[in-house]
């Protein structure tokens, strides 16, 4: 039973860091542009179909999950220049509207090119095998990196929050878009940067879960809902909260799965999280004025 619970405690770690990459990039955008970003789901599985197109056709694993950030950045700085900027400016909601409708466009492209049928991309090096202090058991050294790459990246994005000009305009943005506005930040280019970058990470996540989960056109669908409640909890623009109310939600549904079935624990997880939403309206830590 302690091997067990140990394994499930790793893997919600694992999930709950890559589920923060994903997040992330919808937390900057709702807090940044005030924009929901329905279409943000499909950077996620357009991550995991770029890693499996390069690697069948390489036989590169890397270098498939390095096409997949510098593709979905590209897309993604593309799809704000023609269609997010410049409906931002005219309503949120045509904005919503057209995303909504991207959405529906890279699911279906998905579907036409690879097929409706899940694609699988094997999990990398083998099993490391953990012994003494009472547990025996393997686990796949793929997650150990994939937990390691998440957390790197997820520190080297607070890094850039707290330390750079770049983030710390892009927290200013964030908190009051006009005042920022009037003392000279480019609230343009910065929106078009932190997008491109929120883009990247959701490819970046993709791909790393692609040998996890497999790839198929609706993963991106069906993680939306999900990536909505984390990036609100967790609070908007707050690395940190995105980091906590991710690993929180994996980590409720992969140690309740031990013990009660996998609906009944995706409830609970979203239970936990709103009661966290309950006792904090403005999420785990959320800037102030951004959920007023």
């Amino acid at each position: 039973m302690l091997n067990v619970l140990i394994t499930q405690c790793l893997n919600g770690i694992t999930i709950g860091l890559i589920f923060a990459l994903v997040a992330l990039g919808l937390t900057i955008v709702l807090g940044l542009m005030g924009v929901l970003n329905f279409a943000h789901g499909s950077f996620y599985m357009l991550g995991g179909y770029i890693t499996y197109f390069v690697f069948s056709s390489v036989g590169n694993y890397w270098l498939g999950l390095l096409a997949a950030v510098l593709v979905c950045g590209l897309v993604g700085l593309l799809l704000f220049a023609t269609i997010v900027r410049p409906l931002t400016k005219r309503s949120p909601l045509e904005a919503l509207l057209a995303l909504v409708g991207v959405s529906m466009i890279f699911q279906q492209a998905a579907r036409t090119i690879w097929g409706a049928e899940p694609k699988l991309l094997p999990i990398p090096f083998g099993n490391v095998h953990f012994q003494g202090l009472g547990v025996d058991f393997s686990y796949p050294v793929y997650f150990l990196v994939a937990m390691a790459i998440s957390a790197v990246v997820l520190a080297a994005m607070s890094l850039l929050f707290r330390h750079t000009d770049l983030g710390i305009r892009c927290l200013a943005a964030i908190q009051d878009h006009e005042i920022a506005s009037a003392m000279g930040v480019n609230v343009d280019r910065i929106s078009a940067i932190m997008f491109m970058i929120g883009m990247a990470t959701a490819g970046l996540a993709g791909g790393l879960a692609g040998p996890m989960f497999s790839v198929y056109p609706n993963m991106g669908i069906e993680l939306i809902g999900m990536m909505f409640v984390i990036a609100i909890v967790g609070g908007m623009g707050s690395i940190g909260g995105t980091v906590i109310a991710a690993t929180t939600i994996a980590m409720t549904k992969s140690i309740s799965s031990i013990f009660i079935s996998g609906n009944v624990s995706d409830i609970l997880a979203f239970t936990v999280l709103l009661i966290i939403l309950l006792i904090r309206p403005r999420g785990i830590m959320g800037i102030a004025s951004v959920m007023d």
